[in-house]
């Protein structure tokens, strides 16, 4: 086979796989017949409960098997989350990886989030808001303590904050996911989408791996001017019914692949894959 005959075969190898993974018809039809979580988690279910409150952030571990729910009840306008494997912490969420792998932005209910190493951190498994950010980051630090004082948070302190908190070093710290962030692109510019719902919704985030995980509740850059944070819910919660994220893992080709490799990985450190445990 000469280079050019290499070169096309590829070509056409990523055509098909492209073409496979933005079927979103098919991908939206296998999501839909899967079975939803419930809006109230069982008191017995929950191991750890509090709020952030508007402006501050939470940082934490979550274990293999474990869910994170972010409750989004009085509507803040953005929530950026960064994560790490906790045994392994040089391998972290990538957000380009995430949108890359899966061949869509639209991360929601049936995708992963998905490291550096083509692993799966997490997978959503609930998801009732359905706007969410990947691209544009937490909101810049001050430039002067006149043009923004220090009680005045802003995401790019806090995911420091809480990264410095897990025993983590600046270098650790890199683009985030910003949950209920409705974004939406016109014109060759992003920009806020003011008739989405966030008020009200949740997310449910199953950890496929022991996670490091840091929170920051404070507006999108691009929330609307005079926009302020609201309080938000957190739970951290062992699901009863075995294998949630399953219809996750067979939602796509490229699901299966990354699971197989974060299946394999756990194997190797002696972790296991089951979310059974309690």
């Amino acid at each position: 086979m000469t280079k050019q005959e290499r070169i096309a075969a590829l070509r056409a190898r990523y055509e098909a796989l492209r073409a496979q993974g933005q079927a979103l018809g098919e991908f939206d039809a296998r999501i839909a017949a899967a079975p939803r979580q419930p809006r109230t988690i069982p008191p017995a279910s929950i191991r750890l409960r509090t709020a952030v409150p508007a402006g501050w952030y939470w940082h934490g571990r979550v274990p293999t098997g474990a869910c994170l729910r972010l409750d989004n009840e009085a509507g803040t306008p953005g929530l950026s989350c960064l994560f790490w494997n906790a045994i392994d912490p040089s391998e972290r969420f990538c957000a380009t990886d995430t949108v890359k792998v899966q061949w869509t932005v639209g991360i929601g209910r049936g995708r992963m989030l998905l490291s550096d190493m083509g692993r799966v951190l997490a997978s959503i498994v609930e998801d009732t808001c359905g706007r969410h950010d990947v691209l544009l980051g937490a909101g810049p630090p001050r430039i002067d303590a006149a043009s923004s004082p220090l009680e005045i948070r802003n995401g790019h302190e806090n995911l420091a904050l809480g990264t410095a908190k897990l025993g983590l070093e600046p270098r650790d710290l890199h683009a985030p996911v910003t949950f209920f962030a409705p974004l939406r692109c016109a014109a060759q510019r992003f920009a806020w989408d003011h008739g989405a719902k966030l008020a009200g919704t949740h997310v449910d985030l199953h950890a496929e791996m022991d996670m490091l995980a840091v929170v920051s509740n404070t507006p999108h850059p691009l929330a609307p001017a005079g926009t302020v944070a609201k309080d938000v819910s957190l739970s951290v919660w062992r699901p009863e019914r075995p294998g949630i994220s399953d219809f996750c893992r067979g939602a796509t080709g490229e699901a299966e692949r990354a699971f197989a490799r974060t299946g394999a990985y756990l194997a190797e450190m002696g972790k296991g894959g089951d979310d059974r445990g309690a």
